[in-house]
């Protein structure tokens, strides 16, 4: 025969249902009785009559903030109307003030000022093509940017000058065999051509006819250092063969 203990545990709880009661009423009693015997800090009211009161009242304060309205520009007043046909008569006889001589007089002018050049150049000095800051421009290079492409279109522009030119005379078939000479000439800073001679070679004839050609030579664009024309020697060239 079995027993149930799910049932035997029931019947005991319900015996000691009293004392659970008892238990939970004195327990309430006691939250009860605490809550009444509970004393909280009361903060203590400030001395009015200290600095320190007024210091803390001064902090308790709420600043209030007070949005103005923006202030309208004032109004322009209207220049007065003048009558164009209303003349003021003034009095040439008023005595004019005497302002002294300071304010007509502020300072005494002590001529042209000097100025010195930072960059000089000899004007009688001769520059070779590789001192020079640009290159001479011949006629027909115009187009031509940068020193290099100036310096390979003069020697085209000169070839092409110098074989139109020259002349070949019966004396020069007779008596020249026919050599390279080399004219060295000076292209002034306003750009004419001077100072041609021969600097290596020794043909007369070639040579004479060579520094004629050199001689008539049209106006070049001088060459420029800082900005400023100079005098630039060349050598040129002249091949000439029979």
């Amino acid at each position: 025969m079995r027993v149930n203990s799910s049932k035997s545990s029931q019947a005991n709880l319900e015996k000691r249902r009293p004392l659970f009661f008892i238990i939970g009423l004195t327990t309430a009693l006691f939250l009860t009785v605490l809550a009444f015997e509970w004393n909280a800090p009361v903060r203590a009211l400030p001395d009015f009559n200290s600095e320190l009161a007024s210091a803390e009242e001064l902090d308790w304060t709420v600043p209030v903030t007070v949005t103005r309205s923006k202030e309208l520009p004032a109004k322009a007043e209207k220049a007065p109307k003048i009558n164009p046909n209303q003349f003021k008569i003034i009095d040439n006889n008023l005595p004019f003030l005497d302002l002294g001589n300071e304010l007509l007089f502020t300072s005494i002018d002590a001529g042209l000022d000097v100025v010195i050049d930072p960059d000089p150049v000899d004007p009688t000095e001769v520059f070779s093509f590789a001192q020079v800051e640009t290159m001479p421009i011949f006629k027909g290079c115009e187009d031509a940017i940068g020193n290099d492409a100036l310096y390979q279109c003069m020697n085209v522009q000169l070839m092409r000058f110098i074989a139109r030119e020259f002349e070949v005379s019966e004396r020069m078939l007779q008596f020249s065999s026919g050599e390279k000479v080399f004219v060295e000439f000076i292209i002034e800073k306003n750009g004419e051509v001077s100072h041609a001679k021969i600097v290596r070679g020794s043909d007369e004839l070639v040579g004479e006819e060579a520094i004629r050609v050199v001689k008539s030579l049209p106006d070049f664009t001088p060459a420029k250092l800082n900005g400023k024309p100079v005098r630039m020697s060349y050598i040129l060239p002249i091949n000439v063969k029979f």
